[in-house]
């Protein structure tokens, strides 16, 4: 995450909230101490503590964020892209706090933008969500992503294909 490409320290200013560089050191305490009751659900049916999902999260990434709120800079969550094993394929991440409420306006309005930056040089973008988080399940349907099974139970797998995201 060091190494972020074209990052270079900007920041995002919104109405309602600001998106940065995310820092591993200052993030990571902060949005495990808040975290949603459903990402740490998620985190430990994929066998992994929450506090280790959130810091290899960080720790893999080669791009990663974290959203503040704009009046108080409490974290909101944090989200990025870590390399697959399979060429061309990135998994992206979003690791949230009970916060993300106060700025779903915004959210939804730029969420696509950012997943298009995510996109980098991957044609694909995927990961798992637990069934039971219909939230996410239906703003990443919302995005147009395509569902599989997987190997976990209760859980599915998501794509988002780069020409999906641009035809929108």
């Amino acid at each position: 995450m060091d190494d972020q490409k074209d990052t270079v320290l900007k920041e995002y200013v919104y109405s309602d909230c600001r998106i940065r560089p995310a820092d591993s050191e200052l993030d990571a305490p902060a949005l495990y101490e808040d975290m949603r009751v459903m990402d740490m659900i998620e985190c430990i049916g994929l066998g992994n503590h929450p506090r280790h999902a959130i810091l290899e999260s960080y720790a893999q990434s080669q791009e990663a964020w974290t959203i503040t709120t704009a009046e108080d800079m409490r974290i909101v969550g944090s989200f990025g892209v870590v390399q697959s094993l399979i060429p061309k394929c990135g998994v992206i991440w979003m690791l949230g706090t009970h916060r993300v409420h106060r700025i779903k306006k915004t959210f939804l309005k730029h969420s696509r933008e950012w997943i298009d930056r995510l996109y980098g040089d991957y044609t694909v973008l995927t990961n798992l969500v637990m069934e039971d988080n219909e939230l996410s399940m239906r703003w990443l349907t919302w995005l147009g992503a395509k569902w599989s099974d997987c190997k976990y139970d209760g859980f599915k797998q998501f794509n988002l294909y780069k020409q999906q995201s641009e035809s929108k």
